[in-house]
């Protein structure tokens, strides 16, 4: 038998539940424009009804409320996340990528190298139509160095923007850090919330919005179970989930812990024209130790730190590399030393080693200190040995390194990493094969020839050594005049591998007295024929002598890098597009579950108004009958 008040609870249940749909619609338009909010709804079912002892069975007594949900889909969640971190990884690239094409300053601009190329081509010709001209040999002179200052420029800017992304990617990580921070909070918040069977939604959005700006650095994985009270069959859930989300495939933070990153200066280069100091990412351990090193090279990381590594410190895939040819260890009065076999061998115009720097032999890092390389008939360098191998002890202390020859030898020896993009350290390396090759050319002609008061000529392109005095890198038979070629080079001694694109130049001499320009032959200026110019002739002639590089021309090796930047932009930038219109697709397909719709909850208001009115009007009713029953019967 049912309680004579039935209908009045039942009127009052729903008069609860419109009154709980009201407030929560009034929510959802309140927060219709805020970032990551998730549209919210009330749960309800049927209450138990209450068995009647008559025919009709069972009698319904209003509706109960079971929550009140989040519309959100793990699913596109998960996707966008992917997506949003493949796109800034590419975006990253495709803008840094464009930075360096600017620095050629090419197109049109009465700077770029074209230009310039062209101003020494004028400046040879006039030369040439009057070589004892002092005038024509300070202007030959002025445009030489104005093209070399171009090259210099362009370096030092290379330098610049990796200096800027090194400084760029430890702020990402200390965002990482603060992201994962402030995730940890709010799992403690919403676990305190939720074990208690409260409802912890809008703490829940604030956390995903987290989480998307985390994809943007880097791919994450989230993962959510509920957490259950007992084991076995016997377990029931507690009302509240353990989330944890990973980067790759170590758990950044969960209900337990929050791990966090460093970054640490490395103490040696890489590349030869590294900056000083570029940061290595590393797990923070005990302490507030190095931990392990995070692999941002890893095929299963993304995202804008992933873009930003990989144009700092790309190679195109291309390190040095060869086979351990022979090791020896530290004896009395001997330093530990490694011999590399390259093969092919490698041009010293294109030798990218740092002077000092780590090299892994069999997948260990060894600290060297000096190398020398072995030159074979074609010139190129077959076998390098590094001096003064070390290893850092448990103190940390660089000890001379013991090898077990058995186990290294005939294994990989390799400098850094293999990354597959074109990067900062490929396009240095480019340029100081431009200078080298360039200068080694106009050198053996400069030098085959006198100045102007019959002394042998200079070398015309140098570098400073460490005292400021231009290096000697052309040698000749005293006898024979035939250029000396080198059947090793040392890394410290005075050789091409010195001139790089930072610190190419003019001989000093030569700039301070243009006397001391080459233009003719010896035998011409002890004939005193003044218009004699057989080197200068030569010398205009190696601008057109494709023969110089595997691209031709100087203006077609330099224009050879312009267009592989172009094309290395624009594939950039397709990806970069494609992403950004898979992302905007998942991201229209999450919003049309989780985003407010202002007109569906006007809609809504209505509706739920008008069960309000028509609970509030059994209710009423009710009450007359109640008041006819109770305090009229009987009258």
């Amino acid at each position: 038998m049912p309680s004579t008040f039935l209908g009045l609870n039942t009127g009052m249940s729903g008069l609860g539940y419109y009154q709980a749909t009201l407030n929560t619609t009034a929510h959802n338009i309140s927060n219709a424009d805020v970032k990551g909010y998730s549209r919210q709804v009330v749960n309800s079912q049927a209450s138990y009804p209450i068995r009647v002892n008559s025919a009709y069975g069972m009698m319904g007594t209003g509706v109960e409320m079971t929550g009140i949900d989040q519309q959100r889909n793990v699913y596109y969640d998960t996707k966008y996340h992917a997506a949003t971190s493949k796109y800034n990884e590419y975006e990253a690239v495709k803008e840094q990528l464009t930075q360096l094409q600017t620095y050629l300053n090419e197109m049109q601009s009465e700077t770029g190298y074209t230009k310039l190329m062209a101003k020494i081509s004028s400046a040879m010709q006039d030369l040439a139509s009057s070589p004892a001209d002092p005038t024509y040999r300070t202007q030959f002179n002025q445009a030489m160095k104005n093209f070399t200052d171009l090259i210099k420029e362009t370096s030092v800017n290379y330098q610049n923007t990796q200096r800027d992304i090194n400084n760029e990617v430890a702020i990402h990580v200390d965002t990482i850090n603060s992201i994962a921070s402030q995730i940890y909070t709010l799992n403690q918040q919403i676990m305190n919330i939720e074990t208690r069977w409260g409802n912890a939604n809008d703490l829940r959005d604030q956390r995903e919005v987290l989480v998307d700006q985390l994809s943007e650095l880097v791919n994450v994985t989230v993962t959510e179970v509920p957490i259950m009270y007992g084991y076995g069959g016997d377990a029931t859930k507690s009302g509240a989930s353990r989330y944890e989300v990973r980067i790759g495939s170590t758990v950044l933070v969960d209900e337990m812990e929050c791990k966090q990153l460093k970054v640490a200066a490395r103490q040696e280069k890489i590349n030869q024209n590294d900056i000083d100091g570029l940061y290595d990412v590393y797990w923070e351990g005990l302490n507030g130790s190095l931990g392990e090193e995070f692999n941002f090279n890893s095929a299963n990381v993304t995202g804008r730190i992933k873009g930003l590594l990989e144009v700092r410190d790309g190679n195109n895939f291309d390190p040095f590399s060869g086979t351990i040819e022979s090791m020896t260890s530290t004896t009395t009065g001997e330093a530990s030393s490694v011999v590399v076999s390259v093969k092919p061998g490698v041009s010293v115009d294109k030798l990218n080693l740092p002077q000092d720097g780590i090299i892994t032999l069999n997948c260990k890092d060894y600290y060297y200190e000096g190398f020398e390389a072995t030159v074979d008939a074609d010139g190129l360098l077959t076998s390098f040995t590094f001096k003064n191998v070390t290893v850092p002890d448990d103190e940390g202390k660089r000890v001379p390194a013991q090898f077990d020859t058995s186990l290294d030898v005939g294994k990989e020896a390799l400098m850094g990493e293999r990354i597959d993009c074109q990067g900062i350290p490929y396009y240095m390396t480019q340029l100081n094969e431009f200078v080298r090759t360039f200068s080694n050319y106009m050198n053996d002609l400069f030098t085959s020839g006198a100045d102007a008061n019959g002394d042998a000529g200079l070398d015309y392109f140098t570098t400073p050594d460490v005292r400021g005095v231009d290096r000697v890198l052309t040698t000749r038979d005293t006898t024979t005049g035939d250029i000396i070629k080198p059947t090793e080079i040392k890394s410290s001694e005075s050789n091409y591998y010195q001139i790089t694109a930072l610190n190419w130049s003019i001989n000093e001499s030569v700039m301070a007295n243009q006397e001391k320009l080459v233009v003719s032959y010896k035998e011409d200026i002890e004939q005193h024929n003044k218009e004699a110019k057989g080197v200068l002739e030569k010398v205009i002639a190696g601008l057109s002598d494709r023969s110089m590089y595997a691209q031709g021309t100087p203006t077609q090796f330099l224009q050879s890098i312009t267009t592989s930047q172009a094309v290395d932009i624009s594939k950039f930038e397709s990806f970069s597009k494609n992403m950004d219109e898979v992302s905007t697709v998942i991201n229209k397909q999450r919003q049309s579950i989780s985003s407010v719709d202002t007109n569906e909850e006007a809609a809504h208001l209505v509706m739920y108004q008008n069960g309000y009115n028509l609970s509030s009007k059994v209710i009423s009713i009710l009450n007359q009958v109640y008041d006819k029953l109770i305090n009229q019967t009987g009258i």
